[in-house]
């Protein structure tokens, strides 16, 4: 649970007092909030663990970690238990003129904003699925605290072959600022009575048990000389080596664009040791011009320059380039890429119509800055340190004159060892959930659902050669899906002579017999027709084994299992990819599965302590955030007890759902974490029984455990709100946002008005909204419009020329937004982003203003003016209008559904009239019809898991807290803090609590409840 919510009369008092008042703790079940990681301050839990170590263990027990506040349904969403087994060798890289050893840190942040909570799985569908670990080394966290990185991140990465930082440590005294270093250096510095460091074994326990990588220090500040300071990162690397913490690291940038003699031993190394990967910080913007000479020092310092990386804020990417690999010194350094602190600049630069088109936006930026401008590294276009433009411009797209990443680092891969691979080309989102091509549940983002990303991103050649091809085009897409959120789409030609699509680097041994591969496609063609499709498997000899997916049987997904021939045991398969080949001209196919297998048979451990905490509740929803426990003991860091997945010959886990004991399952989730979060569980009514289960999916991907089931006890129906209708898609502000504040307080409209409906707006206030959403659901007042009518729209912002902001003058209105309105005209529930005006037969969109990166005054002082008419076809009806405004420095987040950054939304109801023919809306071209149920359920309910007596409740009465069926309480503050730990509580004594709200979360076997109270 975040803690972070407030009562509507204390969000008042507070919006009147010239304060927003954060976050009160009413997370009770019908709350959205879903985490909180309010304990996981980095001294804390360093005490924590250093009071663990004190007596005898490497980690805290959970009557400890409870006591300090952090709870086991919070701690499984930031610990992982995917092992970064490593890369495959890059001796045999791609682009041969590549340094073997040099490495990419990608040292920015994730999704956007700075909570705790930012990159957590939810339900927000536009959200940052950062895809490019093929180049990357490690990956920085930077708007993550130390030790509070999300656990679903870690597990993207370590599949990849990539490492995590935990977080940040920031230090920045520069230009005055205040968060100087002396803190921190303070408490690392203390010493036990036997002159060690008192926590550092703590640091490194606390490392190995979340399964991080290590710590990231941006320290522009003194002090990282200091001789104490210097030991005692030493003494990290040590212990991580003592421990077997192979792939530990602590990166640092100071405010030095080079590496000295003077400084290698505080920020690099020496012969009795590494102190830091270090970061050169960048020079003006721009690569450092240091890099020989401090390669040079690295190398005196310690033999080496891996670890040496030189940085650039990639604010812009106009840098000096062609330096990079000025002398074989300069290209033994490593790069780093920063920008910026709560945002990444591929995330804020990235935009798009809509959330679809941004999300395929946002791949292609990645790709063309990792791969180069053609998103194929075999003809990436010349070095130029110019003309690198990260918007669209003089009809050239995003980066596409830009050389890429792949020019200087080698690309990366960590697929090797024994067969099974599979993946569903899963990005780690989706608009909607998909079981074999049917929806089973909705919006959703969790990047622990990535699968492994291609290794080249995307290698298009003539078959068996690495001669370039542009006839066949690859990219992610979220049109369609087989299971999760994304899949492949193959658009282009298919030719006789064929067109390779090289998609993963390996060195996968076929342990056993029958190697086989499996399938899923649709092309969305009725009939049968051929498919044009081969996979292809590279054999260690440069052979290639051509498999046949053969025809495809009407317009939906068709799985097809086909043997190998030219494949048998003890072959290594060094490449797998597909073939487009035969004789269409308009060639389109989705890719949902592809699986190479052969017949190893391995028995997953066991689902247990399944615990499901009841969030977002109303008569006929719910959410629920889930965490459990495997059956099996931990091996390679068993004095953490961090049990990897694949020491238990887990793959993943599948999240599944029934009504009643006996009722239809169906798949909602899977998940490489211990824990999942599932948003908008649907009921069909009242009297639902909803079971949640989990279950282990083998390393095999063909055994699976037996289904732990809970069964969830409804809450009291007469309590329950009623779900609120979001067909519309959500709008409001991301909460996490930099300058959400003073933006709850001065980003509203005041007047929206229309005349020459049939009933016209005439909405008016003098005050934000009070649940600090920056969304205003308006859609009570209803414009009345008939088919051809013309109607003029009339916006205002609340004008902030003469506002104040905590007692000073201080402008931060929505004159900073981009604004813009659309209506819904065929009644699909969607906004096509298009302009009316622009495409009269689909448009959507009434009108844009703003100004990228600039103010647009007129939108306080004057006001939107918009004249507009109906279509003559429009459907008649209910309909919705939504008007929008987000921050005009992030375009990415200016959409019409989902979480903008910085602005206000509000959505008004319409009603169509008229007799004309109506227009429809675009076709559903999803499989259609529930879902299958997964199979191997075998119907064993003997696990299920039943709450007694009912759910818990908890009543102030007579200075007491009276609870019900309740094993175990937490009680926090109106302002997030823990106050209470009760074990088995009938009654508590309120004489110890101030008066005021709180929130009571309470425990009766595996379900969770929260509840909000009041002490007089």
């Amino acid at each position: 649970m975040k803690v972070k919510s407030t009562l509507h009369a204390m969000l008042l008092a507070g919006m009147l007092s010239g304060s927003f008042v954060p976050a009160f703790a009413a997370d009770d079940t019908t709350s959205s909030s879903v985490y909180d990681f309010s304990g996981f301050s980095d001294t804390k839990l360093m005490q924590l663990f250093y009071n663990a170590y004190q007596n005898g263990r490497k980690y805290p027990t959970a009557e400890e970690f409870a006591a300090a506040g952090i709870q086991q349904s919070d701690i499984a969403f930031i610990r992982s238990h995917v092992r970064n087994k490593g890369i495959l060798d890059r001796a045999d890289r791609l682009i041969k003129d590549t340094y073997e050893k040099r490495d990419l840190w990608m040292n920015i942040p994730m999704d956007a904003g700075k909570d705790g909570a930012v990159g957590q799985p939810n339900k927000t569908f536009h959200s940052d699925v950062f895809s490019m670990w093929n180049y990357t080394n490690i990956f920085g966290a930077w708007n993550h605290g130390v030790f509070s990185a999300p656990s679903a991140w870690t597990d993207a990465a370590h599949k990849n072959g990539s490492a995590m930082y935990s977080g940040i440590k920031f230090f920045d005294t520069t230009g005055g600022r205040p968060d100087g270093a002396a803190g921190w250096m303070n408490f690392i510095s203390d010493r036990n009575d036997d002159d060690t460091f008192k926590y550092l074994e703590p640091m490194i326990n606390c490392l190995m048990y979340f399964g991080f990588d290590g710590i990231n220090y941006n320290w522009e500040d003194s002090g990282y000389s200091d001789e104490d300071i210097v030991e005692f990162h030493k003494g990290l690397y040590a212990s991580a080596k003592k421990h077997g913490f192979d792939d530990f690291h602590c990166g640092i940038y100071t405010s030095s664009s080079g590496l000295s003699a003077y400084e290698a031993d505080a920020l690099f190394g020496n012969s009795e040791g590494r102190t830091h990967d270090l970061m050169l910080n960048y020079s003006n913007g721009d690569f450092s011009y240091q890099l020989s000479s401090s390669a040079k020092q690295a190398i005196a310092a310690m033999g080496t320059t891996e670890g040496l990386y030189t940085g650039v804020w990639i604010v812009s990417l106009n840098r000096g380039w062609n330096r990079l690999n000025a002398d074989e010194y300069a290209k033994q350094v490593s790069l780093c890429m920063w920008g910026e602190h709560a945002q990444s600049r591929f995330w804020s630069y990235n935009n798009g119509t809509d959330a679809y088109d941004a999300q395929t936006n946002y791949q292609y930026l990645l790709e063309r800055f990792m791969s180069g401008g053609t998103r194929n590294p075999l003809t990436r276009p010349e070095i130029r340190n110019s003309g690198n433009d990260w918007e669209a411009s003089n009809g050239q797209k995003p980066l596409q004159t830009f050389a890429g990443i792949a020019t200087w680092i080698p690309e990366r891969s960590s697929i090797f060892g024994n067969l099974p691979f599979e993946t569903h080309f899963n990005l780690g989102n989706g608009d909607r959930y998909a079981y074999k091509g049917k929806k089973t549940a909705g919006s959703w983002y969790n990047m622990s659902n990535q699968d492994y990303v291609p290794t080249y991103r995307w290698l298009v050649v003539k078959p068996g050669t690495l001669t370039a091809s542009t006839d066949i085009d690859a990219r992610f897409s979220h049109d369609d899906q087989y299971i999760g959120g994304t899949s492949l789409l193959l658009t282009g030609k298919a030719t006789s002579e064929g067109t390779d699509l090289v998609l993963y680097k390996t060195d996968l041994n076929v342990s056993a017999g029958d190697p086989f591969v499996k399938v899923a496609v649709k092309n969305g063609k009725e009939g049968s027709n051929a498919s044009n499709l081969y996979v292809i498997l590279k054999k260690a000899d440069g052979s290639w084994v051509e498999t046949p997916v053969g025809n495809i049987e009407g317009n939906n997904w068709n799985e097809k299992t086909i043997s190998v021939s030219g494949l048998s045991q003890s072959d290594v398969i060094k490449a797998i990819g597909l073939r487009v080949k035969g004789a269409d001209d308009n060639y389109k196919m989705y890719v949902g599965e592809l699986q190479v297998n052969d017949a190893v048979k391995t028995n997953p451990a066991l689902v247990k302590d399944l615990n499901v905490e009841v969030k977002e509740e109303t008569k006929t929803s719910m959410s629920a955030k889930l965490f459990w426990n495997v059956d099996a003991k931990a091996e390679k860091r068993a004095e953490w007890d961090l049990v990897y997945n694949d020491e238990a010959n887990i793959d993943h886990f599948e999240v599944l759902y029934k009504n009643g004991e006996n009722g239809r399952v169906s798949e909602l989730a899977r998940t490489s974490s211990w824990g999942c979060y599932v948003g908008d569980i649907l009921f069909d009514g009242a009297d639902d029984e909803p079971y949640i289960g989990v279950r282990s999916v083998s390393t095999d991907l063909k055994t699976y455990s037996p289904v732990e089931w809970v069964k969830v006890t409804r809450g009291d129906q007469a309590s329950l709100p009623v779900r609120v209708d979001n067909s519309y898609g959500i709008s409001q502000m991301d909460p996490s946002c930099d300058g959400a504040d003073i933006a709850r307080q001065q980003r509203y409209v005041t007047d929206v008005t229309t005349t020459g409906a049939d009933q016209n707006l005439d909405y008016h206030t003098d005050h934000p909204v009070l649940d600090g959403t920056q969304y205003d659901n308006q859609t009570d007042k209803v414009l009345k419009v008939k088919q051809g009518q013309e109607v003029t729209l009339f916006v205002k912002a609340f004008d902030t020329t003469n506002a104040t902001y905590n007692g000073s003058k201080k402008t931060d209105g929505l004159r900073y937004c981009f604004a813009g309105g659309w209506i819904d005209l065929n009644g699909d529930h969607n906004f096509n982003p298009d302009k009316i005006a622009e495409n009269p037969e689909e448009g959507e969109q009434l009108f844009f203003v703003g100004k990228i990166r600039a103010a647009s005054p007129e939108i306080e002082t004057e006001g939107i003016t918009c004249k507009f008419k109906v279509p003559e076809d429009a459907k008649t009806g209910k309909s919705r209008l939504r008007i929008v405004f987000s921050d005009a420095w992030f375009a990415g987040a200016f959409l019409p559904t989902g979480l903008h950054n910085k602005g206000f939304s509000m959505d008004f109801g319409v009603e169509i009239s008229g007799d004309n023919p109506e227009r429809q809306g675009p076709a559903d071209l999803h499989d259609q019809g529930v879902a299958d149920e997964p199979a191997n359920l075998e119907g064993n309910l003997t696990a299920i898991k039943t709450v007694k007596g009912g759910a818990s409740t908890v009543e102030a009465a007579n200075g007491e807290l009276n609870f019900q069926n309740c094993e175990k309480a937490w009680i926090y503050d109106a302002n997030g803090a823990f106050v209470k730990y009760l074990v088995s509580p009938s009654s508590f004594q309120t004489s110890s609590l101030a008066a005021g709200v709180y929130l009571v979360k309470m425990q009766q076997g595996h379900v969770f409840r929260s509840q909000k109270v009041v002490v007089k």
